[in-house]
């Protein structure tokens, strides 16, 4: 939701809540409504004072506005309507400039007649009313004007419009001192005498264009259908151009913060940025760009990355089989490696106690001491070694079923060991079998 649509919603929340009785109420009339509906805002500088109650048509077919604003207001207030931006109907609003405090109050239901109220201004509607040739060389311009900041010609188009204020001031200046010269007034009324002196000794000529001018209106009197319908259409073209042409006055005075924000772009150093920032970085990067392009496509055979890739496809219908027999092989151990990875800690600890048990170090090196845990197999026997076949071995078994889980070669801990691994090594180790 948009700031303005918000805006709107609170206003009409309010409405409902406390009542919409109190304020004064007025009557706007404008040329068109501008999009306007019941219920946009008010607004006096920025700051909500009111709302649209509704919109109709006065007997002359013109839009018809009444407001509801918390102040009363006095004579010589305007409005116009304005729009917070283009996503949609409930952003336009009234702009009201209330009139000075020491004019007659208005009354309740008192009209605020054209010459005091402004239509908002649609960039369509102005665009509508050149002829496609017309938009055409517009467009044109425009896209003359980015060429200019695109190329060589930036810094001396910054240029223009950083001394273009300066120049704008020193025309306004001068025509001011042109009003100000009741001499060169004078002067210029002496002129005018001496040129009208000089037609009136160009009689001869002036028939003629008398003649000529007779001779034109004739042949248009012969068009008088054409030129009635012309007329006809006149006074609503005529009307409708009024409208934009006023309103794109208010268009312009939006515009002139843009003109402004561009003398102070100017002002704050663009120029300077594109030619002592911008240029080194594209001369610097130019040298890349080109060894890019050569590194891609080069004359001659196998020596730029579009060969290589061309290259590249024999390959891979080659490798196709290899690379499916890794993915199938990777693929059907899969349930090995999720079993072996709950394993991990005893894997990787047995490597750490083969460690340890080689630590201690003589001159020949790290050595192991190693003995059996059982009964001697064998005796010493004067000078031979030979079987201990006194031995008992009764009551000593051998299993070589293990089916341990993970953590079960020490004593188990209820909650942390053996490891079913939640649940998924289930059926493939017995927990039963831990030291007791």
């Amino acid at each position: 939701m948009t700031l303005g649509a918000l805006l709107c919603a609170i206003v009409l929340v309010a409405v409902l809540i406390f009542g919409g009785s109190s304020g004064h109420q007025y009557k706007l009339e404008f040329q068109t409504a501008g999009q306007i509906v019941p219920g946009n805002l008010v607004m006096v500088g920025g700051h909500p004072v009111g709302s649209v109650k509704s919109v109709g048509l006065t007997p002359d077919n013109q839009a018809e506005v009444v407001i509801s604003v918390d102040d009363e207001l006095h004579e010589d207030t305007s409005a116009i309507i304005r729009h917070s931006s283009l996503s949609s109907v409930a952003n336009h609003y009234i702009s009201l400039t209330p009139g000075p405090d020491n004019n007659k109050v208005l009354a309740d239901d008192a009209v605020i007649g054209q010459g005091q109220t402004t239509t908002a201004v649609d960039l369509d509607q102005f665009f509508d009313t050149f002829d496609a040739k017309s938009r055409k060389g517009l467009s044109n311009w425009i896209q003359g004007v980015a060429a200019i900041y695109a190329g060589d010609a930036a810094e001396g188009a910054n240029g223009t419009f950083k001394y273009s204020g300066a120049a704008f001031s020193s025309t306004q200046r001068l025509f001011g001192e042109l009003a100000k010269q009741d001499t060169g007034l004078k002067d210029f009324v002496k002129n005018t005498s001496g040129v009208v002196t000089s037609l009136a000794e160009k009689s001869d000529t002036l028939t003629s264009l008398v003649s000529n001018a007779n001779e034109s209106l004739g042949a248009i009197a012969n068009e008088n259908q054409s030129l009635s319908l012309a007329l006809q259409e006149l006074p609503p073209t005529l009307r409708q151009a009024n409208t934009t042409f006023v309103n794109l006055r208010a268009a312009l005075d939006d515009v002139e913060p843009l003109v402004a924000a561009n003398g102070r772009a100017a002002d704050a150093g663009l120029a300077g940025f594109l030619e002592n920032d911008l240029r080194p970085v594209l001369v610097k990067a130019k040298p890349v760009f080109s060894n890019l392009a050569t590194a891609a496509v080069k004359p001659g055979p196998n020596n730029d990355t579009s060969d290589l890739l061309t290259n590249l496809i024999p390959l891979h219908a080659k490798a196709t089989p290899a690379v499916n027999a890794v993915v199938g092989g990777l693929d059907a151990s899969q349930e090995d490696v999720a079993d072996m990875r709950a394993y991990s800690p005893d894997i990787f600890n047995s490597f750490a106690r083969l460690a340890a048990d080689t630590a201690p170090y003589d001159a020949n090196g790290h050595y192991a001491r190693v003995r059996p845990t059982a009964s001697n197999l064998f005796q010493f026997n004067g000078g031979t070694i030979a079987p201990n076949t006194g031995a008992v071995y009764g009551g000593m078994t051998f299993n070589s079923n293990f089916a341990r889980c993970p953590g079960a070669s020490t004593q188990a801990i209820a909650g942390s060991n053996p490891f079913l691994d939640n649940g998924n090594l289930t059926g493939k180790c017995d927990p039963s079998q831990v030291i007791p």
